[in-house]
């Protein structure tokens, strides 16, 4: 017989919320530093930047204050700011070590697609090495309009900046080109991606409703002065660029869709998708970490209904945020479970975005009434 008593366990069930890194960006680039150790310098929507980048160059300055200006009231970011010299890959892994980031930012152009591809590299080391979903935003060179005799036209920078972007192929790279003249395209785009104010990683930076972007709208001539044509910036998006443009007869200035590096027919050809796929995979692999070797997950009919719950809770959470949610609400034929053996399962979760009109056609036709 047992002696008489009461046994209390408090038990976590890990149903607790988990903390996102989502709008959350590393800038990479250049300035006027000494020694041999960077430092990450976290920065958000009250920070003095010329203060705290004070040994940024022009550049990434002009990147992270027009990220800044356009993206809202709860930006935040980290900064490195880097000799020449120094290696980039080392940076973004040195600032990994202290902060996570949703996307790294390299603040100097590609001249061909050797930077694009090792940008991919890094982001594959992070989520090999750490478990970490992150994506990189890169830029082309700007058009050389320095002079007649050795400057560039609209139409040999366009050739020249197609050409760097071809036959790279991943989805987590989007680019952009340097086509404002104060030099901040990167910093706009990034701060409309960035925006969490006034709306979410769902959300296209090709948004209207939401406003112009912020700051300067001038763009750069070519080297006979002749201005940025709309037919230019349509066939970079037709290349899969990330291109800001404008509406004829519509004041401000806007983005196209976010283009990523995905081959013709993947799925995360447009930034929005794969930023709520990355979401839910960091949610979904705390959960399924907190998992291990835990029995009460077996392939029992009841076990397996409550994994589902458990597995798609961050799923549920993601429909209800923003009106409409990231996602669709998850239905029950959206998580299957699949058991290997008895020590090894798979799990496959499909997640829905909501439609998001790009492109709108309008019929217009004369209503001749009823007779009488």
């Amino acid at each position: 017989m047992a002696w008489p008593s009461v046994i209390i366990n408090i038990k976590n069930m890990m149903n607790g919320p988990i903390a996102g890194v989502e709008y959350h960006f590393l800038f990479v680039g250049y300035g006027t530093v000494s020694g041999a150790e960077r430092e990450l310098t976290v920065v958000d929507a009250s920070t003095d930047l010329e203060e705290a980048l004070s040994s940024a160059g022009e550049s990434l300055l002009t990147t992270v204050m027009a990220a800044q200006l356009n993206g809202g009231s709860e930006w935040t970011a980290g900064v490195m700011v880097l000799d020449e010299a120094d290696n980039w890959q080392d940076a973004v892994r040195k600032a990994n070590e202290t902060a996570s980031f949703e996307a790294f930012v390299l603040d100097f152009p590609a001249t061909d697609k050797t930077l694009l591809e090792n940008a991919v590299a890094m982001r594959t080391e992070l989520k090999n090495a750490l478990g970490r979903e992150t994506f990189a935003v890169c830029c082309l060179p700007k058009v050389d309009n320095s002079d007649v005799a050795n400057g560039e036209t609209w139409e040999a920078w366009l050739a020249k900046s197609v050409a760097i972007v071809d036959g790279v192929a991943s989805q987590y790279i989007t680019v952009v080109p340097l086509v404002h003249a104060d030099g901040s395209t990167l910093g706009k785009y990034c701060g409309r991606l960035a925006n969490q104010v006034d709306a979410s990683i769902a959300d296209s930076p090709a948004r209207v409703k939401t406003g112009s972007v912020v700051g300067s709208t001038d763009f750069l001539t070519d080297k006979d002065g002749k201005a940025l044509e709309l037919s230019v910036l349509k066939t970079l998006e037709s290349n899969r660029i990330a291109c800001p443009m404008w509406y004829p007869d519509y004041d401000g200035q806007y983005w196209t869709t976010g283009r990523t590096l995905d081959v013709e027919g993947g799925d995360f050809q447009d930034i929005r998708h794969i930023r709520v796929a990355m979401k839910a995979a960091r949610k979904v692999r705390i959960r399924a970490i907190a998992r291990i070797a835990d029995r009460t997950f077996n392939s029992t009919p009841q076990s397996e209904a409550q994994a589902k719950l458990f597995m798609t809770q961050d799923l549920r959470e993601m429909a209800l945020t923003g009106n409409p949610g990231e996602i669709y609400p998850p239905e029950e034929d959206d998580i299957q479970i699949k058991w290997v053996n008895s020590t090894e399962v798979e799990i496959y979760m499909a997640v829905q975005p909501y439609e998001c009109p790009v492109k709108i056609t309008v019929a217009i036709y004369i209503s001749q009434g009823d007779e009488a």
